[in-house]
């Protein structure tokens, strides 16, 4: 059951990449079923007309369309495509990522770049389009999904933290730039979510992790865990909160991310 009022998004309309599936699709789920209409791009058109099959079942106003964040040009034609449809766009949800654990020596140069730009440069080229075709005028809600390893070391991870480290700078400088123009721009820092890829990829990756406890708390994280942290972000509620990264990681998976990267 949501605390929130089910319409406290009414009327206003959510762009979320890598919104088919995971943490994005809940991410669209509870935006959706509180008001917002919702427009996803991810980069598998299947995949995409999948979620949006289930997200209307539901109730929820859907459009997708399929795009690759590191597509600059492509991701000016999605952005303009959702002002064009919805004439507006209210929030803009950085979701979309890459990742396969891995120790730093496994890693080819190819390989980290294509996680940083995933990322990084997906996510300064999503949000700077929006910026230009809608929120520059109009004033709006960004809230960048990032990883909670920027205050400390993540053996399998160092592309991952390396780009959301870069996510977390990016976000505080455009919400002191931008704060003049209305707009908010907040992080959430998920820790450990059940039924995800990046867990399931994970716990291959490194066996033994799935038996260490996720977090001091002991609880495994659920998508709605951060869906309702972004839902938090972008309602009046959170009026006078910018520049924050937020973490949902129940005090730190520390037990995780401290793992001997040569060993279990």
């Amino acid at each position: 059951m949501s605390v929130f009022v089910p319409d406290v998004l009414a009327g206003q309309v959510a762009l979320v990449t890598g919104g088919a599936t995971g943490i994005g699709k809940e991410i669209c789920r509870v935006l959706g079923r509180h008001g917002a209409r919702i427009a996803i791009t991810s980069r598998r058109q299947e995949v995409l007309d999948a979620a949006a099959l289930q997200l209307r079942e539901e109730g929820i106003d859907v459009h997708v369309e399929s795009c690759d964040v590191r597509d600059a040009v492509g991701v000016e034609r999605v952005v303009a495509g959702v002002v064009e449809r919805y004439e507006r766009l209210d929030i803009v949800v950085n979701n979309a990522a890459g990742n396969f654990p891995a120790p730093i020596s496994g890693i080819s140069p190819n390989g980290f770049k294509a996680v940083v730009d995933i990322d990084l440069l997906g996510t300064f080229n999503v949000t700077k389009a929006a910026f230009e075709k809608w929120l520059q005028q109009h004033g709006g809600s960004v809230v960048n999904i990032t990883a909670p390893f920027e205050g400390m070391g993540a053996a399998f991870q160092s592309h991952v933290a390396a780009a959301k480290a870069g996510v977390d700078s990016f976000t505080r400088t455009c919400a002191v730039e931008w704060g003049r123009y209305g707009i908010r721009v907040n992080g959430v820092a998920p820790g450990r979510i059940g039924g995800t890829e990046g867990v399931r990829r994970f716990a291959e990756a490194v066996p033994g992790s799935q038996g260490r406890r996720p977090n001091p708390l002991g609880l495994t994280g659920h998508g709605s865990d951060i869906a309702y942290m972004v839902l938090y972000l972008c309602s009046s509620a959170a009026r006078l909160v910018s520049g924050q990264v937020i973490c949902v990681d129940g005090a730190g998976g520390v037990d995780i991310l401290k793992l001997d990267p040569d060993g279990p």
